[in-house]
This record gives structure tokens, C-alpha cells and sequence, in this order.
């Protein structure tokens, strides 16, 4: 005969053993790779690329990869109660750090939020009218990086942030899924502190750790 009880507790504990692994695994590297607190001038750090992106204008994200990995955004722009120790170039403090299948697509949203909106209805409209009855695919991400309570995404080629500097780091993670990718957002809220404009709730279970938006 068979418990399956006992199966699910064994499972639990196993996923459980596996993400603690994968995260100190991240931890290791991250710490490694952001010494002191600092955004190193190198990007290359053994089988480990990061690329940096700094941005102003919509054209900016062209650089980026449109594909999965985990990114860090950072900015000079002026916020109260950041505990994040990140920096880069003495003045740029890490604000949000997040995953995605489609590291392009996600940054627009949080720093181009107006036109991604745009962008994605027009993609959407233009599926539906070539595809009638059939439903939209993609993915949409109505939460995004927050600077004010209940207000997602910003728009920093606007007067407010314009005159800010935005860095983006992106570490690539092809060949993973989104449950490796989470545990280098934990992995760097335990070196570094959690970002200011990352409001994601942090559930602790049998199953391990989650982030929920």
C-alpha cells in the first residue's frame, strides 16, 4: 500500500533542500560578483556574464536581451527608506530587482510604463484581428517596480525622472525556469537588503519560499 501524505511531505522536503541549494549557490556568485556592495567595471566573471544598460530614451532598451534572466535597477533618483547597499558608480543605488522569461519586454515595464500599456494593446488588437476568437497569449504584468503606493511603473523619459540617471544590470539565465531565477532575487535581498520599489510578499511554507506580488 502507499501514503500519500508521506509521498507529498518527501517531495516537499526535497524541493525545499533543492531551492536552500540553488539559492546559496546565487548568494556565493552574487557575492562574488558585487564585492564591497559595488557594480563592478568588469562583466565577465568565469561562465557568468553581466551586462550594464544605461538608459534615458525608449530606443535605450534596444540593447537588452529580450530573453530570460534576472536584472537590478538602479538610480540617483532621490528615495527615502532604501535599505538596499547596492551601488554603482558611487551614486546609484539599487532600487528593484526582479526575473523574467523576456528581460527587454519587463524592463519597458517598469521604466517605460506608458508605452509598454500601449505596446501591448497594439499587440493584442493586432492578434485578435488576425486570429479571431482565438485568445491573446502574452503574458501582461500589471505590477511593476512602485515608488508610490499603488501606482506601477514610471516613466523616466518624463519631466520627473529625466534628469535622473537609470542603470540596469541584466545577469542572462537562459536554459532555467522561473523557479531558479527566484531564488537570485532571494539569494540578493539576503546580501544586499531588499530594494525599495520590490513589494512583493515573502510566504515561508513546507514548500519553500515564494514571492507574490
Amino acid at each position: 500500500m502507499y501514503d500519500v501524505t508521506r509521498m507529498q511531505s518527501t517531495l516537499d522536503e526535497a524541493f525545499f533542500r533543492a531551492e536552500s541549494e540553488i539559492r546559496k549557490e546565487f548568494a556565493r556568485a552574487l557575492k562574488c560578483i558585487y564585492g564591497d556592495s559595488k557594480v563592478p567595471n568588469k562583466t565577465t566573471f568565469g561562465r557568468v556574464t553581466i551586462s550594464k544598460h544605461k538608459l534615458r530614451n525608449h530606443d535605450d532598451l534596444n540593447s537588452i536581451i529580450d530573453t530570460a534572466g534576472f536584472y537590478i535597477i538602479l538610480t540617483d533618483y532621490a528615495l527615502d527608506n532604501n535599505n538596499c547597499r547596492l551601488v554603482a558608480n558611487g551614486n546609484l543605488r539599487a532600487i528593484y530587482r526582479g526575473e523574467c522569461h523576456k528581460i527587454r519586454r519587463r524592463i519597458q515595464s517598469h521604466l517605460f510604463n506608458t508605452k509598454y500599456k500601449k505596446d501591448y494593446e497594439d499587440r493584442k488588437r493586432k492578434y485578435q484581428s488576425k486570429y479571431k476568437g482565438k485568445e491573446f497569449y502574452e503574458q501582461f504584468w500589471p505590477a511593476c517596480l512602485k515608488l508610490k503606493p499603488g501606482v506601477n511603473g514610471i516613466n523616466i523619459d518624463q519631466p520627473q525622472f529625466k534628469n535622473s540617471n537609470w542603470l540596469v544590470i541584466v545577469h542572462s539565465m537562459n536554459g532555467c525556469k522561473q523557479g531558479v531565477r527566484k531564488q537570485a532575487e532571494l539569494a540578493f535581498d539576503e546580501l544586499f537588503g531588499k530594494p525599495v520599489a520590490c513589494k512583493e510578499r515573502r510566504i515561508e511554507g513546507s514548500e519553500g519560499s515564494r514571492l507574490h506580488s
